[in-house]
């Protein structure tokens, strides 16, 4: 659901950041691709404050990132796993280590290599494609303005980009009026608590 509070960012990685940006969110991510589900295990692998530990994974668990998992069959202690939108993550991880491995790298420092599970082949480098699976380079894309551009808290930031494109500019949908009434009515309500 879209973000009704004035306050917070509409920019999905901005919103994306305000989850992830800390850099324990995703190495705890890493931790659990790789196998590791019990906190001892994530505090020795990571160095990590068990304060901070406890925080973050909370945090992660709060946001559906990760689920807390028996760790054995009808036991009672509980691990970490990926759910279905920390699975999501896996392309991004998997992107930010290639370009780790690729420029703060040699390849003889190359720390872990993924591999596909069927025939131990390297995971080619991710590429953003085109329909036809074709790689697409930075020149290639272009952006344009979502269901939400709209919306109070981003309508400046979009028009700017609008205004700074090299093509030529799209128009930006207008708020309509009820839905600019309920936002100022928010932001009345907000602003008197």
């Amino acid at each position: 659901m879209p973000s009704t509070n004035l306050n917070e960012p509409m920019c999905s990685i901005a919103r994306s950041l305000d989850l992830l940006g800390d850099r324990w969110a995703l190495l705890l991510i890493r931790e659990v691709l790789f196998g590791t589900r019990r906190f001892d295990d994530f505090a020795a692998h990571l160095g990590i404050a068990r304060n901070v530990l406890t925080q973050r994974l909370a945090k992660l668990v709060e946001a559906g990132v990760l689920v807390q998992t028996p760790l054995k069959i009808e036991g009672r202690r509980l691990g970490y796993s990926l759910s279905p939108m920390g699975e999501d993550l896996v392309p991004a991880l998997i992107a930010l280590m290639q370009w780790g491995d690729r420029w703060l790298h040699s390849p003889e420092t190359v720390p872990i290599k993924v591999i596909e599970r069927s025939n131990g082949k390297e995971v080619r480098r991710l590429q953003i494609r085109d329909a036809s699976g074709s790689p697409l380079a930075v020149k290639d894309l272009d952006w344009t303005p979502g269901p939400g551009a709209s919306h109070p808290a981003i309508a400046a930031l979009v028009r700017a980009y609008e205004a700074q494109r090299v093509s030529e500019a799209r128009p930006i949908p207008p708020v309509s009026k009820p839905a600019a009434e309920k936002l100022k009515a928010r932001s009345k309500a907000s602003k008197a608590a």
